[in-house]
């Protein structure tokens, strides 16, 4: 948030979220091919790297809650993708572009190859391109409901008829705020996470307020295939998705699953969960992660 963003008072938390608000973090930002790149980390340098990132049109604040759970045992990165968040845009995107983005994060953090990367979303995409194009960078990779369609079944997602609509601009602040709602829209039991997610999301530009994000994210995004990505990694790999997500469709988990099953990949579902699950099960996916990391990957 900017100095004239208001903080969230912490009174009116939930003590779990006060709490991993006030973890100390730090951001960073560094030039990397022509454009600001910016992240945030929490923990010690020396500890294991673990990288989190997010989805589309977000940032790194959605990791806010979820990553103080993590600082006591990893160096946790969350980078803001090229075209969102606090770091700059480019001419054209693509996940190719944004696990390079990803990659410079890390080493500008100095993180080493005993990394696990965590992507939600399309951040599970750009996870999933950095596995096979930088093989070896990380030690394992976890996609967090984010799908892949079987061959046979090509993506509904048509990046030029992306459902997107142009960016509104506000006259304030709180009114670009309030107009927030996650995509695809579901519920929210905790709307003091809603709201902290929506108050990064926004920042003055010319006539107001308006999200960070590029407009032409998607009018220059590049397309690709995850499903021969998949077949072609090497890294080790869990999957973890929302029961209830209107994004992880039968078809994506069956073949996900089927996937899984031929490669020895661990693959669970949040009892509950939607597609945001930092947003409507933060705590039952930092229990997920705990207990995937104990001993996974293997060394």
């Amino acid at each position: 948030m900017s100095a004239d963003t208001p903080s969230p008072d912490a009174a009116e938390l939930p003590a779990w979220v006060a709490e991993a608000l006030q973890t100390p973090a730090a951001d960073t930002r560094f030039e990397h091919h022509g454009v600001t790149l910016a992240y945030r980390a929490w923990g010690r340098p020396e500890n294991p790297g673990l990288v989190l990132v997010h989805g589309a049109m977000a940032h790194a604040n959605w990791w806010d809650v979820i990553a103080p759970r993590f600082a006591d045992r990893y160096h946790v990165v969350a980078p803001h993708l090229s075209g969102m968040g606090d770091s700059g845009h480019r001419d054209a995107y693509s996940t190719a572009v944004f696990a390079d983005d990803v990659v410079a994060v890390m080493d500008h953090a100095g993180l080493g190859t005993g990394t696990v990367l965590v992507g939600h979303s399309l951040g599970g995409a750009v996870a999933l391109t950095l596995g096979v194009r930088h093989a070896g960078r990380v030690r394992g990779i976890v996609m967090l409901d984010s799908a892949v369609f079987p061959p046979d079944l090509p993506s509904p997602f048509d990046p030029a008829k992306a459902p997107y609509r142009p960016k509104t601009i506000c006259a304030d602040f709180e009114a670009a705020v309030a107009r927030f709602f996650p995509l695809p829209q579901q519920p929210c039991q905790h709307p003091y996470l809603l709201r902290h997610v929506a108050q990064h999301s926004v920042a003055p530009m010319q006539g107001g307020w308006s999200w960070k994000f590029d407009d032409a994210l998607f009018k220059h995004m590049q397309a690709h295939e995850p499903w021969r990505e998949l077949k072609a990694l090497q890294t080790p790999l869990a999957v973890i998705y929302g029961d209830r997500s209107a994004v992880f469709s039968a078809p994506v988990r069956d073949y996900m699953q089927r996937m899984a099953g031929t490669r020895g990949w661990p693959m669970f579902a949040i009892p509950g969960g939607h597609h945001h699950l930092m947003l409507d099960s933060p705590r039952a996916l930092c229990s997920a992660l705990n207990g995937l990391l104990v001993g996974w990957p293997g060394r």
